[in-house]
């Protein structure tokens, strides 16, 4: 058996634009992680550290030997309180880059990038959606 004389089949996507109209670009720019609608991801880390929280204090560490549990609950309660900390201020601050913090108007509608004029939305540290240098 030869399988070397056929011939590849390959595939790739199609080139036509086909745009969903179901699917439409977000109207506003998010200021921060507070900015409504939540991701889904976002909801689903609060439940899971919330699950962790509830598991680590309220079942294993009352299993542990007498001597243990308040090492246990200083240390899993300083690392639970860094966590925290951190997802909160990673959650409040803007990422955006100075130079867009101060030409941006977060009331104003996000603008749509057309992809028939620039192939990527940054180029030669220039962004097309908001006019600036980063």
């Amino acid at each position: 058996m030869n399988c070397y004389g056929r011939r590849l089949r390959r595939t790739g996507p199609e080139q036509l634009n086909s745009r969903n109209d179901l699917v439409s670009p977000p109207q506003h720019s998010r200021v921060n992680g507070w900015s409504l609608p939540l991701h889904t991801f976002q909801i689903v880390a609060l439940l899971f550290y919330t699950y962790l929280a509830i598991v680590g204090f309220g079942i294993y560490i009352p299993l542990l030997p007498h001597g243990w549990k308040y090492a246990a609950y200083a240390v899993i309660g300083v690392l639970f309180a860094h966590h925290l900390v951190a997802h909160l201020v990673a959650i409040t601050i803007d990422p955006a880059d100075q130079n867009v913090l101060a030409k941006k108007n977060y009331s104003s509608p996000m603008p749509v990038f057309d992809r028939g004029k620039h192939k990527h939305v940054i180029q030669n540290q220039h962004c097309y959606l908001c006019e600036v240098d980063v």
